[in-house]
């Protein structure tokens, strides 16, 4: 039987919780976890569009991010300002990144 409470088409529940290995400083408080907020298409408008996908370029479609855009769109995911994404270690903005992936990928 399925999950009735489980999002359609493998989408995630919002928001996502992200446990950092070091504490941030997120509007002025100590934190030691990022929730972020499910995007919206304003969001993308906003920050651009962090994830590329090229379906030209062989068997499989190639993903590849926008750095800056990620990670302006994971400060206004999150509800902090640029320079708490900036304080993250490097493997917590990576798993941000693979964490936001979902909702800027089509339905295929």
């Amino acid at each position: 039987m399925a999950d009735e409470t489980a999002p359609a088409n493998g989408a995630s529940v919002w928001p996502i919780v992200l446990k950092l290995r070091k504490m941030v400083i997120a509007n002025g408080e100590e934190t030691k976890e990022l929730k972020f907020r499910e995007p919206t298409p304003a969001d993308v408008e906003r920050c651009g569009d962090p994830v590329n996908i090229d379906f030209l370029s062989g068997d499989t479609p190639k993903i590849s991010y926008d750095a800056k855009a990620m990670s302006m769109m994971m400060a206004i995911l999150a509800g902090v300002p640029p320079s708490t994404i900036k304080q993250m270690h490097i493997k917590d903005w990576e798993s941000a990144k693979l964490m936001l992936t979902g909702p800027f990928m089509p339905d295929l």
